[in-house]
């Protein structure tokens, strides 16, 4: 086993510690934010709540990426993980929903694991290798995004959400443990990425291709966060089929167990996500990976519209499946066709950038979604989010699937210093 071989292997496990620790908190966020005493306006609470994470984060990022290229992603790996440990056991003890929002600035302003987890892998991994490594990185994410939402309802049903955020706290520090340990990186053009956050920026929204990723990244967020405000509170209005209904009984007793359910579909796209991203990437090596981001959202933006329909959870749950199946295509797809296109010692900082519209994605996405609920109704976001899935379709189709073959590498150092 080769040290590019063992670092997928353990970056894999660091990005479903903190992707477990993510979504383990934030499907019962609406509802530990109803508990701090907030009544009017919980939609739209919800969604500034979860979004302002990611506006400070999508400030940072391009700061943390152009430090990764100049020392290394090792370093932002470490420091990320142990920010976001302490927030975690932080937002435990929270007594108010302005004191969550404050600490969910410092959450999004201090991470960065997993773009740095990704950018190391695209920057010390066999150029032969790098789509399928990155594709098998993103399985690690669904993985724990999987994971997080069935342990947290469970956690969530037995000891509440105070102590499950501990718990998240704790992943995030064995992330960071597994980093330390095992993980070596070459780092490529050691010292010598001295270009201003301001440049790097510059270099990446002239580009064509760069850019048109950069906008597609943000509408995909945007699409795939703008349910997250709305969930936790829209599944106990739905009946539950007698089965679910069986289920829960076996498992908690008497009851509805809603926080479990609510996990439970949570994870649905991201169980579908990890059984077919491989597949996926193998169809992207053969057809490029733009054109499968186009064909991947066409189809999750057609597989929304009919959710906002459903009348019981057990029809939310297929839904959602299969959903998960399409945006399985999806975001694997933007991080390969971005490592196509960028030279090696530029990759961090293009990732940072990418991360950085991904945020501003997840800014806009639950705001508007908290927004439309409050003002439309829940089952409105459905048909929001799968128009703007179909946009996105028709942007990648237009500025990337057509593009030459033979065109340069995007942020070669000549091209740096260019635009420096």
């Amino acid at each position: 086993m080769d040290q590019a071989q063992r670092n997928l292997y353990v970056l894999w496990l660091g990005v479903f510690c903190t992707s477990s620790s993510f979504s383990l908190v934030m499907p019962f966020l609406p509802r530990f934010i109803g508990e701090l005493g907030v009544t009017e306006n919980l939609y739209t609470w919800s969604g500034i709540i979860f979004a302002v994470t990611f506006l400070s984060s999508s400030i940072m990022s391009p700061i943390w990426g152009n430090l990764a290229d100049r020392y290394g992603r090792k370093p932002m790996l470490v420091r990320a993980g142990i920010a976001l440990g302490v927030i975690y056991y932080l937002m435990s003890f929270v007594t108010s929903h302005w004191q969550l929002l404050w600490l969910r600035v410092l959450n999004g302003a201090l991470s960065g694991f997993n773009p740095s987890a990704i950018a190391l892998v695209a920057t010390n991994t066999p150029e032969d290798r790098v789509g399928r490594y990155l594709a098998i990185i993103q399985t690690g994410i669904a993985t724990g995004t999987i994971m997080g939402p069935l342990l947290g309802g469970t956690l969530a049903e037995l000891v509440g959400i105070r102590w499950t955020m501990r718990v998240a706290g704790t992943l995030d520090l064995l992330a960071v443990l597994l980093v330390v340990l095992v993980v070596k990186e070459k780092i490529i053009g050691l010292g010598k990425a001295r270009t201003s956050v301001i440049a790097d920026i510059r270099l990446a929204v002239s580009n064509r291709r760069l850019a048109a990723l950069m906008v597609s990244a943000l509408l995909i967020q945007a699409s795939l966060q703008s349910l997250q405000p709305i969930l936790s509170n829209f599944v106990p209005t739905l009946a539950q089929e007698g089965w679910v209904t069986a289920i829960t009984h076996l498992l908690f007793g008497a009851g509805e167990a809603t926080d479990f359910v609510v996990g439970l579909i949570f994870a649905l796209p991201a169980i579908a996500t990890v059984l077919t991203a491989a597949r996926w990437a193998q169809v992207g090596e053969r057809i490029g990976f733009a054109r499968l981001l186009s064909l991947g959202l066409v189809v999750a933006g057609l597989l929304v519209l009919p959710q906002s329909l459903v009348r019981t959870v057990g029809w939310l749950m297929l839904l959602r499946f299969v959903f998960g199946m399409a945006t399985a295509a999806v975001q694997p797809s933007v991080n390969s066709a971005l490592a196509e296109v960028v030279h090696p010692s530029f990759r961090g900082r293009a990732y940072g950038i990418n991360n950085s519209a991904m945020n501003l994605g997840s800014v806009v996405g639950p705001s508007l979604g908290g927004w439309v609920a409050d003002t439309l109704g829940p089952r409105a976001v459905f048909v929001v989010t799968g128009v703007t899935m179909m946009a996105a379709a028709a942007w990648v189709q237009r500025m990337l699937v057509n593009r030459s073959p033979d065109e340069p590498l995007v942020g070669t150092p000549e091209e740096e210093m260019a635009h420096t």
